[in-house]
């Protein structure tokens, strides 16, 4: 099985944040492929900003040979407090992608792994995401638990 390193990211690796984030959607939807690729530049500014910003933590898998294999990141989002949790900041996990060459080998457990570590090392109680179906065995192995979020779409 080859090894992968697990890193933080930065600004330098905002084209390969940026891809990664294009490629996780036209995946999770492939009828959106015009308006996900309309959309990239738009995405690209926002990640800049937030990694300017320091809310956006990305998280960098690595091979040997440094081919980067996969990305994910943790955004640190305004929230209001609650009376489990009185913070107004709550990290979300997102964006995370495997290059399809490395899937199945542990690549996306990995950065889940150091995004858990790096948000308790930073004293945060929680971590929310959003799963793709794909995703889901990889953090109920975690222990992330489904909530009650419900959404309507209003366009």
């Amino acid at each position: 099985m080859e090894e992968f390193t697990i890193s933080p990211g930065n600004v330098h690796d905002l084209e390969i944040l940026t891809r990664h984030r294009m490629l996780m959607w036209a995946e999770i939807y492939p009828e959106l492929a015009d308006s996900i690729a309309a959309s990239e530049e738009t995405t690209r500014d926002w990640i800049k900003v937030k990694l300017l910003q320091g809310s956006m933590i990305p998280f960098m898998a690595r091979t040997a040979d440094g081919k980067v294999a996969g990305s994910g990141c943790i955004l640190i989002k305004e929230d209001q407090p609650r009376p489990t949790d009185k913070s107004v900041y709550t990290p979300y996990l997102m964006s995370m992608y495997t290059e399809r060459e490395c899937r199945k080998k542990g690549v996306a457990t990995g950065i889940v792994a150091a995004s858990i570590k790096w948000c308790r090392e930073n004293g945060y109680g929680s971590i929310t995401l959003h799963a793709s179906k794909e995703g889901r065995g990889i953090y109920e192995g975690f222990g992330f638990n489904p909530t009650n979020e419900m959404r309507l779409s209003i366009r």
